[in-house]
């Protein structure tokens, strides 16, 4: 992998750049440290895709298995026996390494599915396996060999760890490792954009992509008609279906095809009891079966949805997936989500610009029963429970994150609406409203309801942590002060300030504020 030359240029972030040489200078301290330990489990947490790198190498080149955990708070899950931080060796005395001998077949990587819909499960590749993979990328899609790649996506997930590192660094593409958190990152120049649907969904959504792409590489769910049409105008756009176990399975280029294209050797027969099994190089087993219903056509294939989301309710089974169509026929409906809650189907709603205006005019409870109501001319089955959103939750994988969903409705409390949302750099600003027939303002005056302060709190700490991706201690506030109340019903701003070791908000008309506090880090 370490074969294009010693002066080639093959990393760039906001400390420089870096050849092949000034990695090799990099590695050769971590190695020999490594080399030191007797344990022979390196556990990969890094939040930086440049330290992630380095590590990365270092631990193959010190004859190391790696494990690759995106989710660092189950790091203390992991025994004694796993490497869990890489330091240099400070001795200037180094072995001679040779960076071109890679036994890809007998170097093996540890990844870790998502957990969304349950516990995270560990997946084990030889390189081999992902190496084959970036070589079939090479071949379908060669980009510019000036483009840099960049993404959105921690290298510790299988789809940016093939896409935005594995696939150029053995084509000889050049790597920018600063994670791109908002589009305003994106200075220019040719490059490779690899992110997530709901990062593409955003960026379409307020029509911020002042630089495009030469590619756009997408995988996690399959990318909507509206976002993929946007930015198939001026890029090419590879909406990649695989997933950790299996990598790359298809692909598709065109906005207005439903099927994928067999990737690679990739392979789809199905048994005697119509389950999928996929055979090819970019995984370990010789054969994996696949969770996801499809539909052959040639070496072309249709997804039609995921065998576990079919819904047994008082008897009857129905698919998730054809709840989440009936209800997006509703005029006033943008997307939505449908599980199963206890014995109940909850749905999530996203509204609409109108439907969020009924809402303000005619009550949560009046929506309810109208979608109630349309929902039994197509099904017997209607959702019982409710919960209204700005957008559906997604992992940082860019999937549907169903362990948050079920925690918004385990909480048990009302979503205020949110009309728009701009964020810039560190800062961000969000136009909220609080329904007046939600719980929020039960028992709080009913004769003159206003907004508690403890639910403006909440609310400031929860959306400030999923806008910035940020942990804050919901313990420790200073600053607060409440000047006006907030009534109900009533469009206000909530602005956020996110500094080194604080947070800054405000609820505000824009002119005077409601109220206003910091949390620290």
């Amino acid at each position: 992998m370490f074969n294009s030359g010693d002066e080639k240029i093959v990393i760039k972030n906001k400390e420089g750049i870096f050849s092949q040489k000034d990695l090799k200078l990099l590695l050769l301290p971590r190695i020999k440290f490594l080399k030191s330990l007797r344990q022979n489990k390196l556990l990969l947490t890094c939040d930086d895709n440049f330290a992630f790198i380095l590590n990365f190498f270092a631990g193959i080149l010190a004859g190391k298995e790696l494990f690759l955990l995106s989710d660092s708070t189950k790091i203390k899950t992991f025994g004694n026996d796993f490497i869990k931080e890489v330091a240099d060796d400070k001795n200037t005395a180094y072995e001679a390494i040779d960076f071109t001998k890679f036994d890809t077949e007998n170097i093996f990587i540890n990844f870790y599915t998502s957990g969304s819909t349950g516990e995270p499960k560990c997946v084990r590749k030889s390189l081999e396996n992902v190496i084959s993979e970036a070589q079939v990328l090479a071949e379908l899609f060669p980009a510019d060999k000036e483009s840099v790649f960049v993404t959105t996506l921690k290298l510790t997930h299988m789809f940016g760890f093939v896409f935005a590192f594995i696939f150029p660094f053995y084509s000889g593409y050049v790597i920018d490792t600063d994670t791109v958190k908002f589009p305003e990152q994106i200075k220019g120049g040719k490059y490779v954009f690899v992110s997530s649907p709901s990062f593409l969904d955003r960026m379409a959504k307020y029509d911020d992509n002042p630089y495009p792409p030469e590619y756009i590489y997408s995988a996690g769910d399959k990318l909507k008609y509206e976002t993929f049409k946007y930015f198939a105008e001026k890029s090419i756009v590879v909406d990649i279906y695989g997933s950790t176990e299996s990598g790359t399975i298809g692909y598709r280029t065109e906005f207005n095809d439903d099927y994928f294209t067999l990737f690679g050797d990739s392979k789809i027969r199905t048994d005697e009891s119509n389950t999928p099994i996929l055979q090819s190089s970019y995984f370990y087993e010789d054969k994996l079966n696949l969770n996801d219903y499809i539909e052959k056509n040639g070496n072309k294939f249709k997804v039609l949805g995921r065998s576990d989301r079919i819904l047994k309710i008082q008897e009857k089974r129905i698919s998730a997936i054809e709840l989440e169509n009936f209800l997006n026929k509703h005029p006033q409906i943008a997307d939505s989500y449908c599980l199963k809650i206890g014995e109940k189907v909850a749905a999530v709603i996203v509204l609409t610009e109108e439907g969020k205006e009924k809402i303000l005019q005619d009550g949560t409870v009046e929506m309810i029963k109208e979608l109630k109501s349309h929902m039994k001319n197509f099904s017997s089955i209607v959702p019982q429970r409710w919960r209204f959103l700005s957008e559906i939750p997604k992992t940082q994988a860019g999937k549907t994150d169903r362990a948050k969903i079920e925690a918004i409705f385990n909480r048990n409390i009302s979503a205020p609406l949110i009309f728009d949302k701009k964020i810039t750099g560190d800062s961000a600003e969000i136009k909220i409203a609080f329904p007046g027939h939600s719980n929020f303002f039960n028992g709080h005056f009913p004769d003159v309801p206003v907004l508690p302060g403890v639910v403006q709190l909440l609310f400031a700490h929860y959306l400030a942590q999923d806008i910035f991706d940020i942990k804050l201690n919901d313990k420790k506030i200073k600053k607060i002060k409440f000047s006006r109340v907030i009534k109900p019903d009533r469009k206000i701003l909530l602005k956020f300030k996110n500094n080194e070791k604080s947070l800054d908000f405000t609820f505000t008309d824009g002119e005077k504020p409601f109220s206003s506090g910091t949390f620290l880090k």
